[in-house]
């Protein structure tokens, strides 16, 4: 009886992921599935060298139990915070991560969420649909003139910015490694965190999320920002108290919310939901402020959909496939754990 192969499991999976995976790994049995989670009952569990994730998965000490023949984790994001580096490190397995993918992809959409609220966008629409259009109710905002503030100036950011001169604003961001030479080339300012949050007309997050920045944008933040401004996020969920801002929101003292990432955003979907009433589980807190958000007339809010575009998702397979052959081959590339001999 011949030896089976080790699996390739990759979750969050749509179809052409599973052509282009099953094309490019012949030396491996590739198990895909369209959840964020795979049954660790499923046999393929113990024989799985690697893993292919998307955001939506949590990889930590429990999840890792599961897998004794684990050696790749393969995060197909930028953002590898859904997975416990030390505890995946201390098992010698590697992770690796995507650098750059979508940078247009996320400011454009991050922008796409600014003209929406100040432009008006979901009323205008749902006037029309309803057939009562009252133009004085519909009146919105032009970005020229405007303080575009940014934080974080990676790439994401940096195109941000350059999107936000495009539109004649002025830009001033915040980086705790700020590149100065870039910011004269680009024609934007740095300033300290709270000059930032007290000038921005729209203040637009470009962050990783880490234990240090974890709510970041929480009360004390949201009251240095103008009454007038609104917040968008596009990065992680987490760089947001979400009580306080809806706190905010509904007291007027922030203008408006575009959010593509929120704590909680798995329950954005039914599925998720349902799965804890069957369980007979608490229903957390995020499932009551998510309905909140949902209500909020100066809220718009997607379900994490900013990297979403055919091109950084065609990036998102090459170079994730370029990561897996590379670890397969014994020349790993993009490691974010890092080992001592």
């Amino acid at each position: 009886m011949s030896k089976r192969k080790p699996a390739l499991l990759v979750y969050s999976s749509t179809r052409e992921d599973e052509r282009v995976f099953r094309r490019s790994f012949p030396q491996y049995d590739v198990i895909t599935t369209p959840s964020p989670v795979i049954d660790p009952t499923h046999e393929a569990v113990k024989r799985a060298e690697v893993i292919a994730i998307h955001v939506a998965s949590t990889i930590g000490p429990v999840q890792l139990k599961y897998f004794p023949k684990l050696k790749h984790i393969a995060c197909r994001s930028t953002g590898y915070d859904a997975v416990d580096i030390a505890a995946a490190t201390k098992r010698g397995i590697i992770v690796t991560n995507i650098p750059s993918y979508g940078e247009h992809t996320v400011a454009e959409y991050a922008m796409l969420l600014v003209l929406s609220l100040l432009r008006r966008l979901p009323d205008t629409i749902e006037a029309v649909r309803e057939g009562e259009i009252t133009a004085s109710e519909l009146t919105g905002t032009e970005l020229f003139g405007k303080t575009l503030g940014v934080i974080g100036t990676g790439r994401i950011g940096e195109r941000m910015i350059q999107i936000g001169r495009g539109f004649g604003m002025r830009v001033i961001a915040h980086d705790l490694f700020p590149d100065y030479a870039r910011s004269i080339e680009l024609g934007f300012e740095y300033c300290v965190l709270n000059d930032v949050l007290a000038q921005a007309d729209i203040l637009s997050l470009h962050l990783p999320a880490t234990k240090q920045n974890k709510h970041l944008i929480n009360a004390r933040a949201l009251e240095r920002m103008k009454h007038t401004a609104i917040l968008i996020n596009t990065s992680r969920g987490s760089l947001v108290h979400t009580g306080a801002l809806i706190k905010a929101l509904t007291e007027k003292k922030l203008a408006g919310a575009g959010l593509d990432v929120v704590e909680g955003e798995q329950f954005l979907e039914l599925e998720e939901e349902l799965h804890l009433i069957a369980e007979k589980r608490t229903l957390p807190a995020e499932i009551k402020q998510l309905e909140i958000l949902r209500s909020l007339p100066n809220v718009v809010l997607t379900s994490h959909n900013a990297y979403n575009s055919a091109e950084a998702l065609q990036r998102i397979r090459e170079t994730t496939r370029n990561n897996i052959q590379a670890a397969y081959e014994g020349r790993p590339i993009n490691v974010v754990n890092h080992f001592h001999k």
